[in-house]
């Protein structure tokens, strides 16, 4: 009977020994679950950010001069941007609010072409609870970044612009160059072939591309640019935005500011790849 009382004693010590061990490294193991939770969220987040912010909002980021504001921008880490606009919450819940239901109404002195359109699905938009905390994430992820001097835009070098002569002469253009730029910082797939802020690029029913519109709508009756080629008119709608406004839309919708970032090979490129679109 007294070596029975003695084993269960040895038991009893034994497991509050294990118990103690186990809980002297809880804090660690539950630290290390925290951050492998906290990557994987910003990783969705990326993804997310790649496929539906990129167009507007840059690769990085950065933001799209004349689409959308910079998100790794130090006045929005560091409040400048709430106070401007009277947000008493923090910067989380602000991205939060933002990302979830739009921002209908543009802040004072902004005049982005599109609104920000709701994005989680209590507002009516396409995305979980749970991949709007991941975006949040990921945008939260680049304050370090942003307050040490944010994301680098790439401006076109001193001396090379292309201008807004559009009858100089351009190299050679590449369409998959010109491609990868409408799809990079230009955000010109966010209002051309994502959404229909300005004129849709791609075919549509009984509507052809842009290559093939390019070809004729300098020879209109309404025309009111001054381009002789479809490469002229197209390279104007670029750098002369006022030139021609396509019926259905209004002036001042792009940028204005394309000949002085973009160069001469930066416009051949993105000529093509218009052409192209047929």
């Amino acid at each position: 009977m007294k070596w029975q009382i003695a084993l269960g004693t040895l038991s009893v010590v034994a497991t509050v020994i294990v118990l103690a061990i186990v809980a002297a490294g809880e804090p660690r193991r539950m630290a290390g679950f925290t951050t492998s939770y906290q990557a994987r969220q910003v990783e969705t987040g990326a993804l997310i950010f790649e496929n539906s912010c990129r167009p507007c909002h840059g690769a990085q980021g950065e933001g799209i001069e004349g689409v959308a504001p910079a998100l790794n921008a130090a006045d929005l880490f560091n409040g400048n941007r709430l106070r401007a606009i009277g947000f008493a919450g923090t910067v989380q819940d602000y991205v939060r609010a933002t990302i979830s239901s739009g921002r209908p109404v543009p802040s004072s002195g902004t005049n982005y072409p599109q609104r920000m359109p709701t994005w989680s699905q209590r507002f009516g938009g396409p995305l979980r609870d749970d991949q709007i905390d991941s975006l949040v994430a990921y945008v939260m992820n680049w304050e370090e970044r942003a307050l040490q001097g944010g994301a680098e835009v790439t401006q076109a070098p001193p001396g090379e612009v292309v201008g807004t002569d559009i009858t100089v002469p351009l190299p050679a253009g590449n369409a998959d160059q010109g491609k990868a730029l409408t799809e990079g910082n230009l955000g010109c797939v966010g209002c051309h072939i994502l959404g229909a802020t300005g004129p849709a690029w791609l075919p549509s029913g009984d509507t052809p591309g842009m290559g093939d519109r390019a070809a004729t709508r300098f020879g209109q009756a309404d025309y009111t640019g001054h381009a002789a080629t479809p490469e002229q008119y197209l390279l104007e709608s670029i750098v002369l935005t006022n030139a021609y406004v396509v019926e259905g839309f209004g002036p001042d919708l792009m940028p204005a500011n394309y000949g002085q970032r973009l160069t001469p090979q930066d416009a051949a490129d993105l000529v093509a790849y218009l052409l192209s679109l047929r």
